[in-house]
């Protein structure tokens, strides 16, 4: 190799190295530290509440009506506690789940048992045709799945994806079902879950956090770009796939058009019609479908 090629890529190799550890080391590359817990912490009513749950919520969806209600009925202080947690803030305790990484996801499988039982509660209620109590599981479903992802890593965002999907699937095949006024609540409970979301750049900062805690002293240059980069990926993907599917969005988009046939025939009352411009003034997506 010529003297003057090989000297230009050391150059260029010490140039980059040297850019990784300024990125790294400097204070615009630190990640910034994370807001103090709250007190009370309604992620620690989380975690309460799943310690006492009892029974197969996993199948709840294959129980009979009675069946549903003992299992519902058993659990009554895990849902206590678990919509105890939702009026309060919530955060991952994270500096203590960076040490303890089995412990945190082991509180992930239970995390996703409790809004399991959310949907058979949900469940029990529709069969018991309390329809607007229903559509209260379902919307709370939701709405930890959001509260039980903040402060959390990427794994903690996904699983609260995961739960929020149950919720909008049950409240999806619901609101066909409900009068305007029973949608009315349910339409404000979901535009306010969409104002608090969790967003990617907090579950990016959270993670590179988790990177520097595991990666210690050890720095390798090459291992930290690669991680960097894997991480954006990550995390560019998921918000790619879910920042059109927010509770809001996904939920009227899929069943508005049903809705309003409906008003048409005359199955519903006219102030559907009404609701749907009222809420299609609000949600791109529903607007769209009104606009066709």
């Amino acid at each position: 190799m010529p003297r003057k090629t090989r000297t230009l890529l050391l150059a260029l190799v010490a140039i980059f190295l040297l850019a990784m550890l300024a990125a790294l080391f400097s204070p615009l590359g630190r990640t910034p530290l994370p807001p103090p817990l709250p007190n009370p912490n309604g992620y620690d009513d989380f975690l309460k509440a799943a310690a006492l749950l009892t029974g197969d919520a996993g199948n709840a969806s294959t129980l009979d009506h009675e069946a549903l209600r003992a299992l519902v009925s058993t659990n009554a202080e895990s849902l206590r506690l678990l919509r105890l947690g939702l009026t309060r803030q919530c955060a991952l305790p994270a500096d203590s789940a960076m040490t303890n990484i089995p412990g945190m996801l082991s509180d992930l499988a239970t995390m996703k048992r409790l809004v399991q039982l959310l949907a058979a509660e949900g469940r029990l209620r529709e069969l018991d045709n309390r329809l607007a109590d229903a559509a209260q599981s379902h919307v709370d479903c939701i709405r930890f799945g959001k509260e039980m992802s903040q402060g959390g890593f990427i794994i903690n965002r996904l699983v609260g994806i995961a739960c929020e999907a149950i919720g909008d699937t049950s409240l999806s095949k619901l609101v066909p079902k409900l009068n305007s006024e029973e949608a009315r609540p349910v339409i404000a409970e979901l535009e306010k879950i969409d104002s608090a979301g969790v967003t990617w750049e907090e579950v990016r900062r959270n993670d590179n956090r988790l990177s520097r805690y595991q990666r210690g002293d050890g720095f390798n240059p090459i291992t930290w770009a690669m991680s960097r980069w894997r991480l954006g990926a990550r995390c560019k993907q998921q918000q790619r796939s879910t920042k059109e599917l927010s509770p809001m969005s996904a939920c009227w988009r899929l069943n508005w058009p049903c809705a309003v046939t409906k008003a048409s025939r005359g199955v519903r009352p006219q102030v559907w019609s009404n609701l749907f411009h009222d809420i299609s003034s609000r949600c791109p997506q529903t607007r769209l479908a009104a606009d066709r």
